[in-house]
């Protein structure tokens, strides 16, 4: 795994950990260990949230705790990283690149004679709020001129974002709203991309179309504040201006299509009814909101 020098690698029994050496120690590997002990196994990842040193004084940290993978999983971890080096290695490919992401302190993965157990992920805490979070604390209506203004500079700050993330060759994982965290300082915002650990970037001259995937992702949700046009300017945006332009206008016909397939899959909406209906915020089909 290519990180340079930033991480130091070492083991502890059947733990094979990398550490950033600057802020790990003895006392925070006891701590971890703690909240590994005390969580019980779970068919999903979980996450921990505790300051240390305890107390008010202590810094925020975020424990991520994955489990060992079935049958057919575990045979491929037997030939792969677990998902907490690779969240590892995308995060810091993601802060080279110049994109905001958690720092990692530490991911250790469990191994006993190759079989993969258990792997956790401590990242330091960031100041903010999840996007649907943010949405809906900056969304009172009716808007101002200058808050107007402000969300549609942040609907093209993000869109320019993620154009340039999948510009450079990355594929979030799982780019739903949740999971783009927001930290708004002095008038400014810095988007964080979080849970990385199944975003993969792909060499510049491999063809692929998996980035339209994560616009479905951020689509599919209703969110406070976000309208039909907020859409639009951020597909306008995304595309560098080209909406209308014939590629534009049949992007959008199928961002469309397949954002009314995944609200019928996971929200069993399937009204026949606008667009900008079945998206409005806190209309008759808001489902499943953030």
């Amino acid at each position: 795994m290519a990180l340079g020098t930033k991480y130091q690698s070492y083991k502890e029994g059947e733990w094979s950990l990398l550490v950033l050496s600057e802020r790990w120690s003895e006392g925070l590997w006891g701590e971890v260990l703690r909240h590994l002990r005390d969580e019980a196994r779970a068919d999903h990842p979980q996450t921990r949230r505790f300051h240390y040193p305890p107390g008010e004084n202590g810094r925020e940290f975020y424990l991520k705790i994955y489990y060992p993978s079935r049958v057919l999983g575990s045979f491929k971890d037997l030939f792969r990283h677990s998902k907490a080096f690779r969240a590892l290695k995308q995060g810091a490919a993601l802060s080279q690149r110049g994109f905001h992401v958690p720092l990692t302190i530490a991911a250790g993965e469990e191994r006993s004679l190759r079989l993969l157990g258990r792997a956790f992920l401590l990242t330091l805490g960031v100041g903010g709020s999840p996007l649907p979070l943010f949405l809906r604390k900056s969304s009172s209506f009716p808007l101002d001129g200058p808050a107007l203004r402000s969300k549609r500079e942040y609907i093209k700050e993000l869109a320019l974002a993620t154009h340039r993330l999948h510009g450079c060759g990355f594929v979030h994982g799982d780019l739903v709203p949740s999971n783009i965290l927001v930290q708004a300082q002095d008038g400014r915002v810095t988007f964080f991309y979080m849970d990385n650990d199944r975003t993969r970037r792909y060499p510049a001259w491999l063809p692929h179309l998996l980035w339209k995937r994560n616009l479905v992702q951020l689509n599919r949700f209703v969110l406070a504040g976000i309208t039909l046009q907020d859409r639009m300017r951020f597909l306008k945006a995304y595309l560098g201006g080209k909406t209308w332009e014939r590629k534009g206008r049949r992007l959008a016909r199928w961002l469309e299509k397949k954002t009314r397939k995944r609200r019928l899959e996971c929200d069993r909406i399937a009204a026949q009814v606008s667009f900008r209906e079945l998206m409005r915020w806190n209309g008759r089909f808001t489902r499943n909101i953030q």
